[in-house]
């Protein structure tokens, strides 16, 4: 509640002391009314920053945002936002809420900031395979650089650092997220673009079910850092695995561009001890490809992607010494953070990934998946559509058998009346072999002001 009046208070200071030149303000309302089956399908809801659930059938979004140049050089931006929509045990809830600081060579976000998509919406990761937007947005501070930190002629980097807090209800309370990225850009050419980064994430601190007390100092960050161990700490799988929960990504992208279109090829792992950062756990992670035709209205944009998360550096089994056991990375699970990597019990990377099941779905972290989308325009009207098969074969210690089938089937046709705002038609529809299908009609709306 301080952290928001504060964020109010320099709202209504900046509103009332700002001249139009320096102070800008814009906004966007959007709104669903969705009908079919008792649960939605997978796309309509999906990698919405939690804006729907399965259950929804309505939903009404409402941003605005507030610039104030300093100078050219210097930028505050304030943003808040709201989401009304039931499938939720709060109907009303917070979208964006954070007070951003923009220079030529940093960019800072404290709050809760959503993030950006890719372009059309296409992808079943959004650029990063360990949160991709399908959870609300993490509060916290975030620190990045605004453009590429030059090495030399060819080369450059990019970096970020940032930590969250996981303030919503859960076994394990009051944790905190450590987050760094860091990508080495290499432009081979002119028409070529190679990028290599490493993404890291620990779940750190908070309190236990049993009212005990994890790390949480300074000391214990050095630890999380780098990801050493608890030392003396007293929980022996903290004091003897790496502190905290810990989740990584290899993230490799290469960008060729064409006299006619644009081709990208990229892979994401993932991994969650040291087997999987060695890679033992390869190929598990999202294999893609999509292309950009330039000057093409009827395809704007085409992707496929791979998916598999079988591997898991194997089946658990045990090893030498400190009675540890190998393989079984289990995704997204941990004993210390039972709750797992999910926010308000939403999944925040992959969400083709669920150990603990859901109405459509057994508990599952294993599973195959091969995944389409298209956009472009027909006429006036625009259109994305994108479509996943799917095999879960359930978790290692709890498998499916047979293999459970899936298919996620999603599309909106939209129309811009240039005044009015914009027209949504949005369609779904899932198959699921051993589940109740799903199907779902809805038509939306939505009005920028700039």
């Amino acid at each position: 509640m301080r952290t928001n009046a504060i964020l109010i208070i320099l709202w209504l200071y900046t509103s009332i002391c700002v001249g139009q030149d320096t102070f800008k303000v814009s906004s966007i309302v959007q709104s669903r009314v969705l009908a079919g089956s008792g649960t939605i399908p997978f796309w309509s809801f999906t990698n919405s920053q939690g804006f729907l659930s399965g259950s929804s059938s309505y939903g009404v979004s409402a941003f605005a945002k507030a610039n104030y140049s300093i100078s050219d050089n210097h930028m505050f931006t304030l943003g808040a936002g709201a989401y009304i929509s039931d499938g939720f045990n709060d109907n009303l809830r917070r979208s964006n809420l954070y007070l951003e600081y923009k220079n030529k060579w940093i960019l800072v976000t404290a709050g809760a900031k959503q993030l950006t998509p890719e372009k059309y919406n296409l992808s079943t990761i959004n650029n990063n395979i360990l949160q991709t937007g399908n959870a609300r947005p993490l509060p916290g501070i975030i620190i990045s650089n605004t453009r590429p930190i030059k090495l030399s002629e060819k080369f450059s980097l990019d970096a970020a650092l940032a930590q969250y807090n996981l303030n919503d209800d859960r076994i394990t309370k009051n944790a905190q997220i450590h987050y760094k990225m860091i990508r080495v850009n290499w432009t081979i050419n002119e028409t070529s673009l190679l990028s290599v980064a490493l993404r890291h994430y620990a779940q750190w601190g908070g309190t236990l079910s049993d009212g005990t007390k994890l790390p949480s100092d300074l000391k214990a960050f050095g630890r999380i850092f780098i990801g050493a161990n608890g030392g003396d700490i007293d929980n022996p799988n903290e004091a003897i695995n790496a502190l905290g929960n810990h989740l990584g990504s290899y993230n490799v992208n290469y960008k060729k561009y064409f006299k006619n279109g644009t081709l990208a090829l990229y892979h994401q792992s993932l991994f969650e001890d040291r087997s999987g950062r060695e890679l033992n756990n390869f190929p598990d992670g999202v294999w893609g490809i999509t292309y950009l035709p330039k000057g093409s209205k009827l395809i704007r944009s085409i992707l496929y992607e791979y998916i598999q998360t079988v591997s898991q550096s194997g089946a658990p089994r045990p090893t030498e010494g400190l009675n540890q056991q190998s393989g079984d990375d289990n995704y997204f699970s941990n004993n210390i953070y039972p709750s797992g990597w999910t926010y308000e019990g939403a999944i925040i990377g992959l969400p083709l990934i669920n150990p603990f099941g859901n109405t459509m779905t057994p508990s599952n972290n294993r599973m195959i998946g091969h995944h389409l989308g298209i956009a472009g325009s027909l006429g006036k009207i625009d259109y994305t559509i994108k479509g996943s098969y799917i095999q879960n074969l359930g978790t290692y210690n709890s498998p499916i058998k047979p293999r459970q089938q899936a298919f996620y089937s999603y599309a909106n046709f939209s129309y811009d009346t240039n005044i009015l705002g914009i027209i949504n038609l949005f369609l779904g529809a899932d198959y699921i072999n051993d589940f109740s299908n799903a199907t779902s009609i809805g038509i939306g709306y939505k009005y920028n002001l700039e």
